[in-house]
């Protein structure tokens, strides 16, 4: 009985000694596949995991899904590390990994596939995005490549879910034919459809003039008339942006505009405004006569950068004269994005005596309580409300209180966008001081303005 207990008591420990081993080896393999999952320099997925993560997102949509994956490839790599070392290589890698997940905000699966290389699916809300993103992710990747050598940049290649493949595997290797291609040019994006990859091309020529249109000040400007619709009489203008080109010819503002924003010109865009209408209006000497009011537009990506704000405010400081007159316009949305900031940054730049005036008034989500905090002056009504005053009851209903209210609130109120007579008709009987639109007068250089036209 004694030799059962004691070959039971053997038996028994090799049994829990061998669980114990295999849950331990278990364990330690778990671990080590977690850590193969995982990138120890970017911290990033593996390839392995990438391909799945893929697979499985792609699975489960149809091709009217929006995805695009993009691969990012450093140029001249080799030479760069032999430069840089091993550990300002690995921050080098890092910073790109952060470059590629910052790029956007949308939903993305992102991985180091290669020494230098990286790939990332994104979900766009739509395929009018792509453009967008594409243009910020390689901005932004050079711009982190260039922290560790000024000359540095990278390529990229692109594939479409759908047209360029409807798996991971498909994807990968339809955007290293685009990568392959754009090594060839180096710092350059290609998409595996060719169309694209020329649609590419021919916004980034677009994007390269519009920045030495700048730089040589070939931007011009236009001035469109407000007038007071009590006495007819010319009292302002807003000044506009006009861009001629000799091979792309007459570019619409809808399209540099929003270039420059993207491309960060957009300071130095208003600065060249700026700098041109105020010469234009004191050559013509017409500030504190005829004029008393010049509108010029601050886009909502100045108005939120701490440095275009201050360029704008040094601006002021030295050119007190055309500060009095000068009416800086921002969008509803601008403002209403942040209002305590909005009025920080509006409390500010009215030391100078400058006005401000809330453009497109009435398209944002609209609280009437952001008069209480924003110091304004002026709101312009957006052009959607006047189409459609004499066709929509409810239209003219809104615009007429808008105009009510502003007035009780010592706001000026400036209607833009007429067109008809009809319009313009309207407009009057609500008790509307200033409007402006192509019925009273086009935008048009100071010579050919004629200053004295009423209506």
């Amino acid at each position: 009985m004694h030799e059962l207990a004691q070959s039971f008591k053997g038996h028994f420990f090799v049994v829990v000694t061998s669980i114990m081993l295999w849950r331990l080896a278990r364990k330690n393999n778990l671990d080590l596949e977690r850590a193969s999952d995982i990138d120890s320099v970017t911290g990033l997925h593996s390839p392995s995991v990438f391909m799945r993560h893929v697979d499985t997102l792609l699975a489960s949509q149809d091709q009217q899904t929006s995805y695009v994956l993009v691969i990012v490839d450093i140029d001249g790599f080799t030479s760069l590390t032999n430069k840089l070392g091993f550990e300002r290589t690995n921050h080098l890698l890092s910073d790109m990994a952060h470059a590629i997940e910052v790029s956007t905000l949308f939903d993305k699966v992102t991985s180091r596939v290669h020494a230098d290389r990286f790939a990332c699916l994104v979900e766009l809300d739509s395929a009018s995005d792509m453009a967008l993103y594409i243009d910020r992710l390689h901005r932004e990747c050079n711009r982190h490549l260039q922290r560790y050598e000024q000359q540095a940049t990278c390529s990229i290649g692109v594939a479409l879910f759908g047209p360029d493949g409807d798996s991971a595997a498909r994807l990968m290797t339809a955007a290293t034919r685009a990568l392959n291609d754009a090594k060839k040019r180096k710092g350059a994006v290609t998409y595996h459809d060719a169309h694209l990859t020329e649609q590419a091309q021919k916004r980034r020529q677009l994007v390269s003039a519009l920045r030495v249109a700048i730089n040589n000040k070939e931007i011009e400007v236009v001035f469109q008339p407000q007038y007071r619709l009590a006495s007819g009489e010319l009292t302002g203008l807003e000044v506009l942006a006009r861009w001629t080109h000799e091979t792309y010819g007459v570019v619409p503002p809808s399209i540099f505009i929003p270039l420059a924003e993207e491309q960060g010109f957009c300071e130095d865009l208003t600065a060249l405004v700026l700098e041109k209408a105020a010469k234009r209006l004191h050559d013509n000497d017409l500030l504190g006569s005829v004029i008393q009011r010049v509108s010029v537009n601050i886009s909502a990506v100045e108005f939120n950068s701490e440095s275009a704000i201050r360029r704008i405010d040094d601006y002021l400081q030295l050119n007190p004269k055309f500060a009095r007159y000068l009416c800086l316009e921002i969008t509803e949305t601008a403002a209403l994005d942040d209002i305590l900031e909005c009025a920080r940054v509006v409390d500010i730049l009215k030391r100078h005596g400058v006005t401000f005036s809330i453009d497109d008034f009435g398209v944002g989500y609209t609280s009437l309580g952001m008069f209480n905090r924003i110091n304004v002056d002026e709101i312009k009504i957006d052009r959607s409300f006047i189409q459609s005053m004499e066709s929509d009851s409810r239209t003219k209903a809104i615009t007429a209180g808008i105009i009510d209210i502003a007035k009780r609130l010592e706001i000026n109120v400036v209607a833009e966008g007429v067109e008809t007579a009809t319009q313009l008709a309207l407009l009057k009987s609500f008790d509307c001081e200033y409007a402006q639109g192509y019925y009273l007068g086009y935008p048009a250089s100071l010579s050919d303005l004629k200053v004295a036209m009423s209506v």
